[in-house]
Order: structure tokens, then sequence, then C-alpha cells
């Protein structure tokens, strides 16, 4: 069985890449969906918005994940991967209607 990369792998590898190949940036800021089809990413959803925000010095940039409709019913343990964007293993977190 292979494993499929969790976000936070996968982001790892685009930084990488974008650290290392100017072009590669430019193209990611300008086009990210063809960026990423060029790193192998070829299955992206064509309703997924992708964008990219480049975190500078002295600023943190938090990302927020929609909050789970049953996340009251939830272990801490299941929080936490949906917390922490690992939202592939966390089968059981539908999102909640926007209010």
């Amino acid at each position: 069985m292979i494993n499929k990369p969790n976000r936070q792998q996968t982001e790892t590898q685009i930084n990488m890449r974008a650290w290392e190949d100017p072009a590669f940036k430019k193209k990611l800021n300008e086009q990210p969906r063809e960026a990423l089809k060029a790193m192998g990413m070829s299955k992206i959803p064509t309703n997924l918005n992708i964008r990219i925000v480049e975190e500078e010095e002295n600023q943190w940039i938090i990302r927020l994940y929609n909050r789970p409709a049953n996340f009251k019913k939830m272990s801490s343990a299941e929080l936490e991967k949906v917390a922490s964007g690992d939202i592939q293993d966390a089968k059981c977190c539908p999102k909640s209607p926007k209010s």
C-alpha cells in the first residue's frame, strides 16, 4: 500500500521547490494550478480554490479550518487531526455550513 503524503508533507515539498527554483515560485504565484501539476499533482479538483500566501518576516499567517459539523461528538485526537490540517485521516468530519 502506498501512503499518500499529508498536507504538511505536500506543503513542505512545495516550499522546498519554491526556494530552490525562482521560476517555479513565480509560476506558483501566477498560475498555481499549473505549477502544482508540474510537480506531479495531476488530480487537483477543478472546484478547488488555490490561494498562495507568502509569509513575510515579522508576520504570522494562521490558517483556520472549517469547524466540523459534528465537532462536539469527536474525540480530542480526531479534533487535533482536523485542526492540524490532516483532514485525510479525519473521515468523520463533514464541513459545517457557513454562518
